[in-house]
């Protein structure tokens, strides 16, 4: 009886054992986009082959819902170990209200995602500790259609002015030809127009005291640049630049436009040869910088240049598998396989070869490089509260239902009270 007991229990033992052997540590990984879905999902299956305990449960959501859904995700009992963030203060409000990761000793141990420039990974650096691993660089320029330009000996446009011109002779060429194709259904798209145009009119360090809400209260919000950059944004518009009702075309719509030749330009980001290219565009377009505004009180040459990356939620239970994925994912293997699968511009370019790249990302890596100044877009950089009074108020500007006095009146009232509170 006694042995016919032990027996049993070496048996119980044994399949408990197996059990555990087996046992899979699963990490949710919550990404954004689906230009990156390809690349993800290659990547994890390469960790996994590599990581036979480890699962990673990955999903991901589209850009505009994702703004919103990863806040409540956080918020939820069952958050994300790994997720999707624009460094900035998108990034830092997680920080602020305690559901982000410090992995600064991820980076001081040398895990592979470090290897990015020190300059890059600095910008998840926040209230001395570091909440975020860089993944990506993004940038935007206009594209022109070269044949079209060609055919008609236009020249890229230099100054807003200049833009301008070109819009009403672009329509005289070819009336059924839209200048520049715009979808604005996902306010971040005018929010990028009015981060450059910002730039170009109001000099560095007063925009840096207005992001951060530093400036004295007299002038926070109050350079006369921001009112003539809303003017320069509506003339776009008045004058005949964009198509019609823009404020409900999809921004996919407007990429589609610009590659089936609908469109002589478009204002679009790094992310978007990729997509010209699947689209049968490839090595029909170039890039040329956003226009100069002549008497403008910013740097002529900058750019709009952001990072985006991941974190670590501070309530996963997971966080050593967790930061191996992640040292994966960012891996100098893995930015190469990233530029090969998604075009996207990695955060690590000491980690690509030649060929990695579209030659037109190529051509914007290059483009960034000599750029005096970089700017990240507005929704990523300023207060939270003002950045979505900038967010809202730019498609009521479109729709016609603020002007650009109002415009500003809103943003500067937004930022007088947000600074109360500080």
């Amino acid at each position: 009886m006694i042995k016919n007991g032990l027996y049993a229990t070496g048996i119980a033992m044994s399949a408990l054992l197996a059990n555990v052997a087996t046992a899979e540590t699963t990490v949710v990984f919550q990404g954004m986009g689906a230009e990156r879905e390809a690349f993800n999902k290659e990547a994890i299956r390469l960790f996994e082959e590599q990581n036979p305990d480890i699962k990673i449960d990955y999903s991901w959501v589209a850009n505009e819902p994702y703004k919103t859904g990863i806040k409540v995700m956080l918020e939820s009992n069952s958050p994300p170990d790994l997720y999707f963030v624009w460094a900035g203060s998108f990034a830092n409000d997680f920080v602020d209200s305690g559901v982000a990761e410090n992995i600064l000793d991820s980076y001081e141990r040398g895990d592979a995602w470090g290897e990015a420039p020190a300059g890059v990974v600095d910008q998840f650096r926040y209230k001395d500790g570091l909440y975020g691993a860089p993944g990506q660089l993004y940038t935007k320029y206009f594209w022109k259609n070269d044949a079209f330009f060609e055919e008609n000996n236009l020249t890229a446009p230099e100054t807003i002015d200049e833009l301008i011109g070109m819009c009403h002779q672009i329509r005289e060429i070819d009336p059924l030809m839209t200048p520049v194709s715009f979808g604005a259904s996902e306010s971040w798209t005018i929010n990028h127009y009015l981060t450059i145009l910002f730039q170009r009119h109001v000099d560095l360090e007063t925009m840096q005291g207005d992001w951060h809400l530093t400036n004295d209260e007299e002038n926070l919000w109050a350079h006369p640049g921001y009112l003539n950059a809303l003017k320069d944004f509506k003339r776009l518009e008045t004058e005949g630049c964009f198509n019609d009702g823009i404020n409900s075309v999809d921004p996919g719509v407007s990429r589609t436009m610009f590659a089936t030749e609908l469109a002589a330009m478009t204002f679009c980001g790094s992310w978007c040869p990729p997509i010209f290219n699947s689209e049968g565009f490839e090595g029909k377009y170039s890039a040329f910088p956003f226009p100069k505004v002549e008497g403008g009180a910013g740097d002529q040459t900058g750019a709009l240049v952001g990072v985006q990356g991941y974190q670590v939620s501070a309530a996963t239970e997971e966080r050593e598998a967790t930061l191996k994925f992640l040292s994966w994912l960012l891996s100098p293997e893995m930015h190469a396989l990233q530029a090969r699968l998604s075009g996207q511009l990695s955060a690590n370019a000491t980690a690509l070869k030649e060929g990695d790249l579209p030659k037109e990302s190529v051509d914007l890596l290059n483009r960034v490089a000599q750029a005096n100044v970089s700017v990240p877009p507005l929704n990523t950089i300023v207060e939270t509260s003002v950045s979505d009074v900038i967010l809202k108020s730019g498609q009521d500007l479109v729709a016609g239902t603020v002007t650009p006095e109002e415009f500003m009146e809103r943003v500067r009232t937004q930022a007088l009270e947000a600074k109360s509170r500080m």
